[in-house]
């Protein structure tokens, strides 16, 4: 373990220990973009914006109407 730690940093790559791969580096990808998120002001403001406007009842745009096409939900991650 100390020989894998030790060069993580030096050529960037991550390391999940605990569960098994497919479950941690779902949950890992998970956890990095809510990070990402979270630390991104402009984003956040965006957010604040959005649910200040439903708030007050109004109605926004369908997924269709924007992007011309249905949504189409990503597969999810499994779960233990």
């Amino acid at each position: 373990m100390p020989e894998l730690v030790a060069g993580v940093e030096e050529r960037e790559e991550e390391v999940v220990v605990g569960l098994p791969p497919s479950s941690s580096m779902c949950r890992s990808t998970r956890l990095k973009e809510t990070i990402d998120v979270l630390s991104d002001p402009a984003l956040m403001d965006q957010i604040a914006e959005s649910k200040a406007f439903y708030r007050t009842g109004r109605k926004g745009f369908s997924y269709k109407d924007v992007f011309g096409e249905p949504f189409t939900p990503v597969k999810k991650c499994r779960t233990a």
